[in-house]
């Protein structure tokens, strides 16, 4: 797989690619829109961006997705914007721009085992300084951007442990440790769905995926194996060889800029 290539400024042939009928935008939250932050909690997607969101989704033909790895609801607060779809969980839920929710079934009957997780590291965790449990429900989330690094095998151990013993999975992603329901599905499954229910995946069609994370590289990696005309766009400074991603764009600063193309952009199938 070649490295990705800068999106920006946006060629003739990633013009037309980007031109289709309907126009499906997918867009990771944490590092795509809002920059990355010490504490998940203090994350904040700046309000040009949100505006340029906002722009997109009232276009005709458009549709826009965000696809994080928090809780629906809470990727829904951060951006703030109506008439857009929300994948959350990692694709363990999915909520319509009218507000209707949708749990993945494979995901739902482990609940109550992401819950006794929750109430486990949250004991055994607890002396740790600077870690952080982060309950959402259908998954969680232990963040350690700010443990001291010697102590970080410590905390992997435990939660690697406590999910093997109730059965979960646990993926990594940037400095967190995602426990999750030991079922295949993720972003990959649930842009796929996704895109496919808006019309994304037809022949015409325009389709964007850009995220930031190793676990949008799920998403990256379905999309270019099933839809061979959709962007993936991987948000990294420099050209990353850790991705299979088509393309690159350097910060959240650039995605607006995508954004902003793309709002105002006078599209020739619309």
């Amino acid at each position: 797989m070649r490295a990705p290539r800068s999106l920006l400024p946006l060629e003739p042939d990633v013009r037309a690619r980007l031109d289709g009928t309907p126009l499906v935008v997918m867009l990771d939250v944490d590092g795509t829109l809002a920059p990355i932050v010490a504490r998940p909690e203090e994350a904040a997607v700046p309000a040009a961006t949100r505006r340029s969101v906002a722009v997109l989704a009232t276009r005709p033909a458009t549709h826009v997705a965000l696809v994080s790895g928090r809780a629906a609801g809470d990727a829904r607060r951060m951006v703030a914007v109506s008439n857009v779809w929300v994948v959350g969980n990692h694709g363990a839920e999915v909520v319509s721009p009218t507000g209707e929710e949708s749990v993945d079934p494979l995901v739902a009957p482990h609940e109550a085992a992401v819950a006794q997780a929750r109430a486990t590291l949250g004991r055994l965790l607890a002396p740790v300084a600077g870690v952080l449990v982060e309950d959402k429900r259908w998954t969680l989330s232990v963040h350690y951007r700010e443990v001291d690094p010697q102590v970080v095998p410590l905390v992997q151990v435990s939660v690697q442990r406590v999910a093997q013993e109730l059965g979960l999975r646990v993926h990594e992603g940037k400095m967190v440790y995602e426990v999750r329901a030991p079922v295949r599905v993720d972003k990959g499954s649930a842009v796929l769905a996704l895109a496919q229910r808006l019309g994304g995946l037809r022949e015409g069609a325009a389709l964007l995926f850009v995220g930031d994370d190793r676990t949008d590289e799920d998403a990256f990696r379905v999309l270019r194996h099933r839809a061979a005309h959709a962007l993936t766009v991987r948000v990294a400074e420099g050209a990353p060889t850790d991705t299979v991603a088509e393309f690159t764009v350097r910060d959240p600063a650039a995605v607006r800029e995508l954004l902003d193309v793309l709002a105002h952009a006078e599209r020739a199938h619309a």
